[in-house]
């Protein structure tokens, strides 16, 4: 416990209208101090703030972006009482409160409890840890005050929101287990490929009948097999534009999201790289406890600054496998994601990339001014520039800005004939 400011200034001003009343014989500065007096006597020790118990219950941990959740907050002082309780939450600003506010007051007896429900809507993807609560404990006269940090710590995340994806890329490569990639080898399946002469063995639903009549044999019709496929998604969180929660690595994240969700809506392996400051990897793995490990890795992916040069060598063969598809999703501010790219494809790789617009996310931040249209413009000019590199070195690139359906840009992707397969052909 310790004095409030307020003490100090109160007893200096009882003590000077004490002073000039005996002093100059003014009864009305006396009478103008006796309220003072008895603020400075009704003060009272206080117990320890860290005494109070605070306790937090939220309905949901995991949300999804605009989603609300109740946080319940329940205050009992077991011990001694408490004539005024503050209680301040630290939420960051992505957290908007509903119902309620940030500071809470009340007063408690001893044995008492408060409890209080606050609706708060996330409006932005992170990882947020609710607590520990700023606690301040006055008496009375307000001239005691206590403080103390009470841990009673919630973790909320928050997922960005998925839409819906109809146009995912095709992956050049498949693996042996069943899926929904139509494969370029023949077996069971549902996508006719070649039509042979009949030989023992085959199955007569598989007789193709109006060949057969026009040449006079049995010929049977042979399906592509139908089976799973490896995608890496690769992060690019080198560098970031724009401001919180709209900047490139928040679009970037979204896009990881949607595509995650779909590919393995379609029983296909799927991992994530991240590059940047940090290399963190996860390997790829199908359903739902996957999914929940990809949004995870992706809502904490953030831009840590470095002068280190980044290089996809180490990251394991098992995080990378050679017959993946790489969805690379960036900005493409940084020149080194580009090399990692360029590297990646030369090393055999199926490689695409998701360029998301950096110059519209920086110019909704810039003030409106002839300058910095000048400025972005010439930067997109640039950012082309790089992309058309991309595109030389044999890379798919779609673009895609962040307010349009990313579908819409994912389309040109999935209509694109891998580079493996156009050289078969």
């Amino acid at each position: 416990m310790r004095p409030s400011p307020l003490l100090a200034p109160l007893s200096v001003l009882t003590i000077v209208a004490l002073g000039l009343g005996l002093a100059l014989g003014r009864s009305e500065l006396v009478l103008v101090a006796v309220p003072l007096v008895v603020a400075l006597l009704s003060a009272r020790r206080l117990g320890p703030a860290s005494g109070i118990t605070v306790t937090a219950v939220s309905s949901a941990t995991t949300l999804v972006e605009d989603d609300c959740v109740d946080l319940v907050l329940t205050v009992s002082s077991p011990a001694t009482a408490a004539p005024s309780i503050e209680i301040f939450l630290s939420l960051p600003d992505s957290f908007v409160f509903v119902d309620g506010a940030r500071h809470l007051a009340t007063s408690l007896n001893a044995g008492d409890t408060f409890e209080r429900t606050l609706v708060i809507r996330s409006t932005a993807r992170g990882r947020c840890v609710v607590g520990p609560f700023a606690l301040r404990l006055t008496d009375h006269s307000g001239l005691c005050v206590d403080e103390a940090l009470v841990a009673s710590p919630v973790v909320i995340e928050t997922y960005p929101r998925v839409p819906e994806i109809r146009h995912l890329p095709r992956p050049a490569r498949t693996r042996s287990s069943f899926g929904n990639v139509v494969s370029a080898r023949l077996g069971t399946g549902l996508e006719p490929g070649d039509i042979r002469a009949f030989v023992p063995g085959d199955r007569v639903r598989h007789i193709n009948w109006p060949v057969s009549l026009r040449l006079g044999s049995l010929h049977v019709t042979q399906f592509h097999r139908e089976q799973n496929a490896d995608i890496v998604l690769l992060l690019d969180t080198l560098a970031e534009t724009g401001a919180h929660p709209q900047s490139s690595v928040d679009a970037c994240v979204r896009a990881v999201a949607a595509l995650a969700s779909g590919y393995l809506a379609q029983k296909d392996r799927v991992g994530l790289v991240e590059f940047g400051g940090y290399l963190r990897w996860l390997k790829p793995a199908t359903g739902q406890r996957q999914l929940t490990k990809l949004l995870q890795a992706a809502v904490a992916a953030d831009q840590v600054f470095t002068h280190a040069v980044r290089d996809l060598d180490y990251v394991p063969a098992t995080a990378l496998p050679r017959q993946a598809l790489v969805i690379a999703i960036s900005p493409v501010i940084d020149e080194r994601f580009s090399n990692a790219l360029v590297e990646l494809s030369g090393r055999g790789y199926d490689v695409v990339l998701l360029a998301v617009s950096a110059v519209g996310l920086t110019r909704r931040v810039l003030p409106d001014t002839p300058f910095h249209d000048v400025a972005c413009a010439l930067w997109q000019l640039e950012l082309d520039n790089r992309v058309q590199q991309l595109r030389t070195s044999g890379i798919a690139v779609a673009e895609w800005q962040p307010e349009q359906p990313l579908d819409s840009a994912l389309a040109s992707l999935s209509r694109r004939v891998p580079a493996r397969q156009a050289a078969q052909r």
